[in-house]
């Protein structure tokens, strides 16, 4: 295993050896295993897109498939990007990591809906809510940057922004990794295409040639759609742990904390190492 992919490994189980009674020293240790996730994002969407392109690249006289839209992703891309950048921002902003400033908190969300149709005109109005509500995080990242990070003050956000925390995880999980999943599914229908259509006319060498380059391919993509996966898993886990915060945030005490943020941060570890991986 690669240094930077034993460091990610090693991260959850540190931080739990590590963790102390300090006021809200959990969540802190939440935080910073889910932005290895979160930072992996950007490089997705730009393999969605190389991906797709690939895909169009088996479109042969022998190989004659419908060309895919490839220029939906460069579109997409920074919108994206940046919903999920608001989703990883907030969750550093609860465990007031150092790398949050008010410089990292995008504006522009009235226009999101909007944009978001431009680049896709088949998304849907749901889909469309679900990402603006990506602006609610930004507003509670600047309230906490201002208002400090007194107990009081975090379990308040939480409460407030857990139902944009809901709709902006579904976004990120089935329209955005949804579209990216299908771009490396599309890839492999169409090389898998490809490599059977021209088993049956090459030399025996070159048969071989090609039948070892697809059966590589398929095992990266394999690799990528298992990534793109725990992604998405790891978006139902930061949003049933902060539906939980929400929950028992009256009344929230370290051991508590421990106990119900655990599992967590070892699941987004284990989610990191997949993506970085694979990415």
């Amino acid at each position: 295993m690669r240094p930077k992919k034993r460091m990610i490994a090693c991260v959850a189980a540190l931080l739990l050896a590590t963790g102390g009674c300090v006021d809200l020293d959990e969540i802190a240790q939440f935080a910073k295993v889910s932005q290895d996730v979160g930072k992996a994002f950007p490089v997705i969407a730009d393999e969605a897109a190389a991906s797709c392109n690939r895909a169009n690249s088996f479109i042969t006289e022998k190989n004659q498939v419908t060309p895919l839209p490839c220029e939906i992703y460069p579109a997409l891309k920074p919108l994206l990007v940046k919903v999920n950048a608001t989703l990883f921002n907030y969750i550093a902003s609860l465990g007031k990591l150092a790398s949050v400033d008010l410089s990292n908190v995008p504006g522009g969300w009235d226009s999101l809906p909007a944009d978001l149709e431009k680049a896709d005109p088949k998304i849907s109005p749901d889909n469309q809510a679900k990402a603006a509500a990506a602006s609610e995080l930004a507003n509670a990242i600047t309230t906490l940057l201002m208002k400090g990070y007194r107990q009081r003050e975090v379990s308040k956000v939480i409460g407030e922004s857990n139902t944009a925390v809901q709709e902006v995880t579904r976004f990120l999980s089935g329209y955005a990794a949804g579209k990216y999943h299908q771009s490396l599914k599309d890839e492999w229908r169409y090389e898998r295409s490809y490599c059977d259509a021209m088993a049956t006319t090459a030399e025996p060498l070159a048969s071989d040639l090609l039948a070892r380059k697809c059966n590589a391919d398929k095992s990266r993509i394999d690799l990528q759609l298992q990534a793109i996966e725990d992604y998405e898993k790891s978006l139902v886990t930061i949003a049933e742990t902060l539906k939980k915060l929400d929950e028992e945030r009256k009344h929230w005490d370290a051991k508590q904390l421990s106990k119900d943020l655990g599992p967590a941060i070892i699941s987004l570890g284990n989610a990191a190492v997949s993506v970085n991986n694979a990415f």
